[in-house]
């Protein structure tokens, strides 16, 4: 039985998870880190788009040289998410405000001010 050459996603993984390492400062703050549109940011783009349509092809549980897709999808997720390659979600920024919120429903009267809670939430 011969060996399987792995000449499709392999190469292309391991080019970005060299460059990935190479020029990482650490930060995966959006912006921060690498350059979006750059080089990375193209490469890792073309990466996910070769997964989808792996996966549309050979559907989402299939094991492409080697590796289960899961695998090849959380690989370049963490790069991307690590490079600071992927903006902020807005709904978490909601979802932070909404727990803010939240968290004054337990405070007694002395606590705040309703008229200025109002204010702040309702602009009156």
């Amino acid at each position: 039985m011969s060996k399987v050459e792995k000449s499709i996603v392999t190469p292309q993984w391991l080019k970005i998870k060299a460059m990935y390492e190479a020029g990482t400062n650490g930060s995966s703050k959006y912006g921060t880190n690498f350059e979006i549109g750059g080089e990375l940011d193209e490469l890792s783009l073309e990466f996910v788009n070769m997964l989808g349509e792996l996966t549309q092809k050979l559907g989402w549980d299939c094991i492409v040289e080697g590796v289960k897709m899961d695998l090849w999808k959380e690989r370049i997720w963490a790069v991307i998410e690590n490079a600071g390659l992927l903006a902020d979600i807005a709904w978490k920024d909601e979802l932070v405000e909404e727990q803010e919120k939240e968290d004054t429903w337990y405070m007694t009267e002395e606590e705040f001010d309703l008229e200025e809670l109002a204010k702040q939430e309702y602009g009156f």
